[in-house]
């Protein structure tokens, strides 16, 4: 079971999530969910009981089908954002990721649908280039900037956004 907690007075919801950066070549994997016009990076919930660590390597390889040999955690990311059903306060742990296992046909673009719970989700992979990622829209804008500078020591940051800006 996911980590969830919910406040239906205050109309809030938290997250718990995991996000994996594979980076090959100067190129970074990044995904777009349902056609949602912005780019992230793969991973989900932390379910009960489950380090960071292990939750990123099996999400990654149930969003990918890349089985993950290696983390580093780059960012924890305190992340607050209108959603559209609540307000959200996301913890998230970001991890570089290493990979000596992907397959010839995950370098290029690619698509996966995955069932997740009862929702189905059209995953649209794209290499990008770390150095065009000024030229998308990458949520959270934040771990962008990180990737711009190539700053890959530790932080942990907070992020405020309202209404989809950053604040």
């Amino acid at each position: 079971m996911d980590i969830r907690l919910f406040d239906e007075e205050l109309n809030t919801k938290f997250k718990f999530r995991v996000n994996g950066i594979l980076i090959v070549d100067d190129k970074l994997l990044t995904l777009e969910m349902n056609n949602m016009c912005y780019r992230c990076f793969p991973g989900g919930h932390v379910m009960v009981g489950e380090s960071t660590e292990e939750a990123i390597k099996r999400e990654f390889y149930e969003e990918t089908g890349i089985k993950v040999d290696e983390v580093k955690l780059m960012t924890i990311l305190q992340n607050f954002f209108p959603g559209y059903d609540a307000n959200y306060h996301e913890l998230s742990f970001y991890y570089i990721v290493k990979s000596n296992h992907i397959p010839e046909e995950k370098l290029k673009d690619f698509k996966l649908v995955e069932h997740d719970h009862d929702h189905i989700m059209n995953m649209d992979y794209k290499w990008l280039k770390i150095g065009d990622l000024n030229e998308i829209i990458l949520k959270p804008d934040i771990i962008k900037d990180i990737l711009i500078k190539r700053d890959f020591e530790f932080k942990h940051l907070i992020n405020r956004e309202k209404d989809g800006e950053e604040l």
